[in-house]
């Protein structure tokens, strides 16, 4: 907005609240053309609902759009019926699956491409519409592409060889960069830039950062924004108000007494490099590797807020000779946290996850904890007695980071919680509250355990609890 365009901002229902408060908080009395926000749902069929002959913009805008959801398909067919001749589609993606580069494959046939920047997986495309199908066959639609795509021989090699030049990128490159994303073209919109939520002041002063005067120069030009109920959380994934031993909780006038612009207690903790993230925690620096295979191997914001409120509240959780079981461990940051810590750790995650989970705990601990971390697979579930019985499996902690987001077996970690907290057993759970059935599960969470609330900055929280004996 701040380069004058006139923008409507489209996403789901239940995100549209929050969207519109922030749009009107930082755009008020500031823009020329005040944004819209409109509902838009993915699909085959928008001619009905959005014309093109009433609906069309100059630029179409979409960022983290893509990963791991099953409306991939829809998603394409949208970007086609809003990118019309004369309409320049610009995508941001980090990419994070094997389905993520399956999409790129499918947009690339959909549309004239270009890559306008690229730092390790964040990559952001330009796109323009291919006018020879618009004008001679337009009844061609994006499902019969995806169809004749999945029909070809050679698709699998050529996405494993992809996957591969991906991953040798990753672990190839061992120079380090103070920002999390360079982009090399320095027209490319400000709000990429502005997305490093885990840089420190000095980091952020680094010379490679984009002026903020160079901005994308789109005059009164009307855009279409494409965001996405993840997008949006990511933007929020830095909460502002955490003191910096984040120990206490504050009260409402307390938070709104702390100043906008306030980092979190894991802002300073991080930079990032090409092919992987280096964290500092328990004094030491802790180089994680995320892994395009699973959504579990992907860092997420809680586990950050966690490994802070470990590192800076020794005294009130003491982990030295502890025996811990992490839930959901995912990359392994607050396994390998713990550990350092002086904590004996048994990290638990589904199969597809431990190669990359192992990978990061044996890296980061090895000959430096006095225990040595263990790797197990574990399905959250109701039969836990015969497989993991509480007279063989007990532990003095539980923890747990971002192991509520949207899938289908919150009462199967509600029952796995239940399970090994037993009396003695202390059980710290942290995450960022996103959807309505995250609310419901904290509900029934409290119902389950006596609980404290040991953090809180927005919608980060940290609970402490234990058993009801």
């Amino acid at each position: 907005m701040a380069s004058g365009a006139w923008v409507t901002a489209s996403d789901l229902p239940e995100v549209l609240s929050n969207l519109k408060f922030n749009l009107c908080r930082n755009t008020r009395g500031r823009c020329r053309h005040t944004p819209q926000v409109a509902t838009l749902s993915w699909d085959c069929n928008l001619e009905h609902t959005y014309p093109t002959s009433v609906y069309r913009y100059d630029y179409v805008l979409a960022a983290d759009v893509v990963y791991h959801h099953d409306f991939l398909d829809e998603l394409l067919v949208t970007m086609k019926h809003f990118c019309k001749p004369g309409t320049t589609l610009i995508w941001a993606n980090k990419i994070r699956f094997e389905t993520d580069l399956k999409f790129i494959e499918n947009f690339k046939k959909a549309f004239n491409t270009s890559l306008l920047a690229e730092d390790g997986e964040i990559k952001i495309f330009m796109a323009t519409c291919r006018e020879e199908e618009q004008e001679g066959d337009a009844g061609l639609h994006i499902q019969d592409l995806l169809r004749e795509n999945e029909e070809e021989e050679g698709k699998r090699r050529e996405l494993e060889e992809e996957e591969y030049c991906f991953k040798e990128k990753k672990d190839g490159n061992g120079k380090q960069c103070k920002e999390e994303f360079l982009f090399v073209n320095t027209e490319t919109s400000k709000e990429n830039n502005k997305k490093e939520p885990y840089m420190s002041e000095a980091e952020g002063k680094d010379e490679h950062e984009c002026d903020d005067e160079e901005e994308m120069k789109q005059s009164s030009e009307e855009i279409m924004v494409l965001e996405d109920e993840n997008d949006e959380d990511e933007e929020k994934d830095q909460p502002e108000n955490v003191d910096s031993s984040c120990n206490t909780t504050s009260s409402d006038e307390d938070v709104t007494a702390v100043q906008q612009d306030r980092k979190p207690v894991w802002f300073s903790r991080f930079f990032s490099s090409f092919g992987k993230d280096v964290y500092h925690y328990a004094g030491q620096d802790i180089v994680i590797y995320e892994s395009i295979d699973s959504y579990g191997a992907v860092m997420w914001p809680a586990a950050l807020a966690l490994c802070s409120f470990l590192d800076n509240n020794r005294q009130m959780v003491k982990l030295q000779g502890k025996e811990v079981l992490e839930l959901g461990a995912g990359t392994g940051l607050v396994t390998i946290v713990a550990s350092l810590l002086g904590a004996s750790v048994t990290a638990t995650d589904l199969p597809e996850v431990l190669s990359n989970l192992r990978s990061n705990v044996t890296r980061n601990t090895k000959e430096l904890c006095r225990h040595m971390p263990k790797v197990e697979v574990l399905s959250w579930g109701y039969d836990l007695k015969r497989s993991h019985p509480t007279s063989v499996y007990r532990y003095d902690y539980i923890l747990a980071a971002d192991v509520v987001y949207h899938h289908n077996f919150l009462d199967e970690l509600l029952a796995t919680m239940k399970h090994f907290c037993q009396p003695g057993t202390t059980l710290i759970w942290a995450n960022k509250i996103r959807m309505e059935s995250d609310v419901t599960f904290v509900d029934n969470f409290k119902k389950a355990f006596h609980t404290s609330l040991l953090a809180e900055d927005g919608d980060m929280k940290i609970f402490k609890a234990t058993c009801r004996e």
